[in-house]
């Protein structure tokens, strides 16, 4: 789950019914009267969340003798302003180096007010606990937050070669940001036959997701494919090698997968004869279909939500393009494939006399089709995606796009399409 302070409905984290590794719930409670035993216990969910994969802590809603948050009181309005951002961040981050981002939100859910602290996932190092207090915080220790909730030490071999891991593609992606544009802007363009590789895998997925989202979809309704892999087939990898990489993909992982959203089911990894699968839960939507084959293909397909006047979102579509070129940058980069350069080839089908909607002084003026299906073809290494360039290689996508719906995007949208799509890969937040 991307991590962001702007939610639409705040009952999706509020009422999910259960702490888990991204959702710690307090009761109702006054920041100036908890203490610095009190303190130091926020100090350490903060640490743990932020030394794993960024989350929430909400304030207001108290646990059963079981501890199932079930008490939704919310918080006085003397309770919800004695947590002010500076008084909060100051005694965080005396415990925490380096000091660690977070926001202060307090949404307003059923006329009761609560408090909800948004920490981000680490951006280069982790954070360390550089003080004691007490029982509850140890001087140089990294906390991280397990599967069942819990805010503890990292003590075991594997989640601290974990949180090196997420340490050194955090540096990638800061390397590769810094030198994209020198290394891989002029990389030789793709072999023109380089899509014969992989010919028959592909239309083995085609008919798979065909399966899935329905022949009527396949036939009528806008829908969204892509196609990724290397120059040539991979000999050397498993289906099990496969299923490790694709379970330890985390910024974004493939619960991000079309689109981050806590109301999308999907059904659970699975392997066929061939590749590793995963697809919508029955009857779930947004219907999707992907597959990962271990000679190199990743491929999906996702049929798109249809507004009035036979439009698709432009912000829908932005969202699917980044996650699902930043996703293949971290798994092929995995895969020790991070030099490889990658054709990205994506489609929408069923596009004629289709409207694209635009969040920008163009809305009000229909951008319309006039063709049956799009097909736009790039190509980048698996490390450049992963260092960053998938907000930029995915602006390159939406503005090909465009083109089809006969509008140009000038300089100044691209650029801030492009920023605005980082920070949603950073943050969860995706600009107007």
């Amino acid at each position: 789950m991307l991590v962001s302070h702007q939610h639409d409905d705040w009952r999706d984290i509020l009422y999910c019914g259960l702490e888990n590794q991204q959702i710690d719930f307090k009761a109702a409670q006054d920041w100036n009267d908890i203490g610095r035993v009190g303190r130091a216990k926020f100090a350490r969910h903060f640490m743990a969340l932020a030394n794993t994969l960024g989350g929430y802590i909400v304030i207001g809603v108290g646990e059963d003798n079981n501890g199932n948050p079930i008490h939704y009181t919310g918080l006085t309005e003397k309770q919800a302003s004695s947590f002010d951002p500076s008084k909060v961040g100051q005694t965080i981050n005396r415990y925490a180096e380096p000091a660690i981002e977070f926001d202060l939100v307090k949404p307003e859910v059923d006329d009761k007010i609560y408090v909800v602290l948004v920490v981000y996932p680490f951006r280069n190092l982790p954070h360390v606990c550089n003080d004691i207090c007490d029982n509850e915080l140890q001087r140089g220790i990294f906390y991280i937050r397990t599967p069942d909730a819990r805010s503890r030490a990292a003590y075991r071999s594997a989640e601290l070669h974990g949180i090196i891991q997420r340490a050194l593609r955090n540096q990638r992606q800061l390397l590769g940001r810094m030198l994209r544009g020198i290394l891989y802007e002029d990389r030789q363009a793709v072999e023109p036959r380089s899509d014969e590789e992989f010919a028959d895998l592909l239309q083995n997925g085609r008919n798979q997701a065909r399966q899935v989202l329905g022949n009527r979809v396949w036939r009528e309704k806008p829908f969204f494919e892509a196609a990724i892999h290397p120059q040539k087939r991979q000999k050397n990898f498993t289906l099990t090698d496969c299923r490790r990489q694709l379970e330890a993909l985390e910024r974004p992982g493939l619960q991000d997968f079309p689109w981050p959203s806590a109301h999308i089911q999907q059904s659970s990894l699975y392997a066929s004869n061939e590749a590793m699968r995963g697809h919508s839960a029955e009857g779930a939507e947004p219907q999707f279909f992907w597959e990962f084959y271990p000679a190199g293909l990743f491929y999906c397909a996702v049929a798109l939500p249809l507004l009035p006047e036979n439009s698709i979102d432009s912000t829908t579509l932005l969202q699917l393009y980044v996650i699902t070129l930043a996703l293949n940058g971290e798994l092929f980069s995995q895969l020790e494939l991070g030099s490889e350069l990658l054709t990205l080839t994506i489609r929408l089908n069923n596009t004629l006399d289709l409207n694209l909607k635009l969040n920008s002084a163009v809305e009000n003026n229909p951008l319309r089709c006039h063709i049956h299906d799009i097909r736009i073809i790039n190509s980048r290494t698996a490390g450049d995606l992963e260092g960053g360039a998938a907000a930029h290689t995915a602006t390159q996508f939406f503005r090909e796009l465009c083109e089809r719906f006969n509008y140009s995007l000038n300089e100044g949208e691209f650029s801030a399409i492009s920023k605005s799509l980082e920070n949603f890969l950073q943050r969860g937040l995706l600009d107007g």
